[in-house]
């Protein structure tokens, strides 16, 4: 049900690293070899995921740098949806060094290569429906397991809170070899009439829990090869959400049902290794699933990226659930989701991440296939995404189109059409499509359009409102919100949601949401169906 995601930085892709010099020499050789040593030492690069951990660590190895006194760094958005690093840099005067200071709040440690910090974050989040499941709950919730007096017709809202403490590091073991590691505990707490419960929850348990090694080389022709082995509670995701991306189950007995502050998964194997523009990573993960619907599954697979931080990006997975007992149903029979098997390919043309005005495309396609049950799944979903940047309009604009498709079941074929919509979800702008929508029909038997503007009217804000139309692919829902549809026609949604980013430790986010139904759905109810409104606001800070 995520409509916020974790940290608003954390793995986003890394769009453009720009390294500014203070106090730079005037040579502009001199000048330029300081930059690049600076980039070298900091060690993020366009195409990576953005970790906080990895960036702290970064700027302490440029801060250790002979001619260096300092290095600070500033996020900003990007104009494809990931983040912008900004450093600067502080040459020193003078070309003797001088003793580093001691490290400040939240470092433990901080040396030219080594860091141990203070993990801390603290969320909060109001939330407010206004007939929420089109005013009709028990025909949209019906035998859901979660539902314990949800919201329904009129007003209803409640508050949300999430607490986070812990230590994470890096460090060398030798001076290539270095080791990593996180460990956290997190309290959450609901209360007020949320949309599946009105009881006040809490409840506290580890988050994080994992530890890692990381080693390569960097040629002097430019040439990285890094390796990274991390074994694990932590988060993982593939691409941009569609196969992969939430890892863990929050509301319920958990609390933080909107606020969706849990992402790591029970157990993650990863192996990954880059060079160049090349990654390569092998998994094996277990989700960490709401005890009431854990399904037991097991993912284990492989995905393999080229053209990182270039403008074209081709990406290639392949998964293989061994265990599950996550439900497949027809109208005659059931089955489950062990052995499934996943092929997805992708594709994204994007000139403009680096902040440049123009077009751009992207493009996913997946083929599910289980031979494991008594019927044959063949199953079928992807999307394509084309949009414009116009860096030099007033808000600098992102303009999207985008056009999802995920199978439905054919109850007339001897085969199983149904997607699997596995781990799927994060933001409205990934892969939760729409924000009230998205609760009653997920990302299966579901035809989805969005027309879609990223803004940014400074560059600590951003404001994406959003259009959406969703159709059905098949009338029969066995397995999803309403066994049989009315129709096709499904509904529509427009939204909008607002981040304000006044540093790298606060995030405020708001957003409003209003949801019609469409005669697939209104003719299928024999109750009268109201239009879904919400609003929603939060604040989180992190150190």
């Amino acid at each position: 049900m995520a409509q916020v995601g974790p940290d608003p930085w954390e793995d986003l892709r890394i769009e453009t690293v720009r390294i500014a010099l203070v106090n730079a020499p005037e040579d502009p050789g001199e000048r330029s070899a300081l930059e690049d040593s600076a980039r070298k030492a900091l060690g993020l690069f366009p195409g990576s995921g953005f970790r906080n951990l990895l960036l702290d660590w970064g700027l302490g190895r440029v801060s250790g740098l002979a001619r260096i006194a300092d290095a600070k760094a500033t996020l900003e958005p990007g104009t494809m949806g990931g983040v912008i690093i900004n450093v600067t840099v502080t040459v020193r005067e003078g070309k003797v060094a001088t003793a580093p200071p001691a490290p400040g709040f939240p470092y433990f440690r901080r040396t030219a290569d080594s860091v141990l910090k203070l993990k801390a974050v603290a969320a909060t989040l109001a939330y407010a429906n206004h007939n929420a499941w089109y005013a009709q709950p028990d025909a949209f919730l019906g035998a859901n397991p979660l539902a314990d007096g949800p919201s329904g017709a009129g007003w209803s809202a409640w508050g949300e809170g999430a607490y986070e403490m812990g230590v994470q590091g890096i460090g060398p073991l030798t001076p290539s070899i270095y080791v990593y590691g996180s460990l956290s505990y997190m309290f959450t707490e609901s209360g007020g009439a949320e949309l599946f419960t009105s009881q006040t929850r809490s409840y506290g348990a580890v988050e994080d829990a994992y530890g890692g090694v990381v080693f390569g080389k960097t040629w002097d022709d430019g040439r990285r090869l890094v390796v990274n082995l991390s074994a694990g509670r932590q988060p993982f995701k593939i691409a941009d959400g569609m196969l992969i991306r939430i890892t863990a189950g929050n509301g319920f007995d958990r609390a933080g049902l909107q606020l969706n502050p849990r992402w790591a998964a029970d157990m993650l194997y990863l192996a990954e290794a880059r060079y160049n523009n090349i990654k390569v990573a092998v998994f094996h993960f277990n989700p960490d699933e709401l005890p009431p619907i854990d399904s037991q599954t097991l993912v284990n697979g492989i995905n393999v990226e080229t053209g990182l931080g270039t403008d074209k990006q081709f990406g290639l997975t392949y998964l293989h659930v061994p265990q599950s007992g996550y439900g497949y149903y027809t109208p005659t029979s059931s089955g489950t989701r062990a052995g499934l098997n996943v092929f997805d390919l992708r594709f994204y043309w994007q000139p403009t991440l680096t902040s440049q005005s123009g077009p751009y495309f992207r493009t996913e396609v997946a083929h599910q296939r289980n031979n494991d049950n008594v019927f044959e799944m063949r199953a079928w979903g992807g999307y394509v995404e084309a949009g414009c940047t116009a860096t030099r309009w007033a808000w600098s604009p992102t303009l999207s189109y985008r056009l999802s498709y995920f199978s439905g079941d054919d109850p007339t074929t001897p085969t199983y059409e149904r997607w699997d919509p596995l781990f799927s979800g994060g933001t409205p702008e990934e892969w939760v499509q729409g924000i009230n929508h998205y609760k009653m029909f997920q990302d299966s038997n579901v035809i989805a359009q969005r027309l879609q503007a990223r803004m940014r009217p400074g560059p600590r804000a951003e404001f994406v409102p959003q259009l959406w139309l969703f159709t059905a692919d098949q009338t029969n829902n066995i397995g999803g919100t309403l066994s049989t549809l009315a129709g096709k026609p499904l509904g529509w949604e427009i939204n909008g949601t607002f981040k304000y980013f006044p540093t790298r430790n606060i995030y405020i986010q708001s957003g409003v949401a209003a949801t019609f139904p469409l005669s697939g759905v209104s003719d299928a109810i024999a109750a009268p169906l109201s239009p879904w409104f919400s609003a929603m606001a939060m604040a989180r800070f992190s150190f």
